[in-house]
C-alpha cells in the first residue's frame, strides 16, 4: 500500500466523522485528504477521480465558509430537497455523465463509466453536504458503494477499504442528520 494513500484515507475518515457531527473542522482534513488523493488517483489512471479531488479542495473551502465559525456550525439548519429538486439533480448527474463519457470517447468502456458516474455523483453529493442537505447521505451511500468496486479494480486497496467504511458511515450520517433535522430545536 502506498503510504500517501494510507494517510489520505485516514484524513478522509476523520473528515467524515467530523462531518457527521456537523463540525466545521471537518473541512480541514477533508481538503488535505483530497490534495493527497489527487496524486494517488492520477497515478492509478483514474483521471475523473483525480479531477474530482480538485473540486473537493474547492468545496472544502466553500464548506468551511458556509458552515460559519466553529461554534455556529450546528446552528446552520439541515434542509431537505423537494421531489422536483431531486429529479433535477438526478437529471444533471445523468447529463454530466453522458457528456463526459462522450468527450472521453468511452461510451462502451465500463471502467470509464464507473469513473465518470462516481465522480459526478461525488460532485453533487459533496455540494449537498456543504449546503447541509439531508439527502446528500443517500447519494453518498450509492456513490461510495460503487466507488469501492472501482478502486478494487484499480488496485487501490486502502481507498477501497475507506470507501467501504464511508458507505457504512453515510448510513449513520443520514440517521444522525435526520435526527438533527427533526429536532424540536431545529431552526427553520
Amino acid at each position: 500500500m502506498d503510504p500517501i494513500e494510507g494517510i489520505a484515507a485516514i484524513l478522509g475518515l476523520i473528515y467524515l466523522v467530523l462531518a457527521i457531527r456537523e463540525r466545521r473542522e471537518c473541512w480541514i482534513p477533508g481538503g488535505l485528504a483530497s490534495l493527497l488523493f489527487l496524486g494517488v488517483f492520477w497515478q492509478a489512471g483514474l483521471p475523473m477521480q483525480a479531477l474530482l479531488q480538485v473540486y473537493y479542495v474547492a468545496i472544502a473551502i466553500h464548506g468551511w465558509w458556509y458552515w460559519g465559525n466553529s461554534s455556529k456550525a450546528k446552528q446552520r439548519p439541515i434542509t431537505r430537497l423537494g421531489m422536483h429538486q431531486q429529479l433535477s439533480i438526478l437529471m444533471l448527474w445523468l447529463i454530466l455523465s453522458l457528456g463526459t463519457q462522450f468527450l472521453r470517447d468511452g461510451l462502451l468502456d465500463p471502467l470509464a463509466w464507473s469513473d465518470t458516474l462516481t465522480s459526478w455523483g461525488g460532485v453533487l453529493a459533496t455540494w449537498m453536504v456543504a449546503r447541509k442537505i439531508l439527502q446528500a447521505w443517500t447519494y453518498w451511500v450509492i456513490v461510495d458503494a460503487a466507488t469501492v468496486a472501482l478502486y478494487l479494480q484499480a488496485g487501490l486497496l486502502a481507498s477501497s477499504a475507506l470507501y467501504g467504511v464511508y458507505t457504512l458511515l453515510a448510513v449513520i450520517a443520514w440517521q444522525q442528520w435526520h435526527k438533527s433535522f427533526q429536532s424540536p430545536s431545529h431552526e427553520w
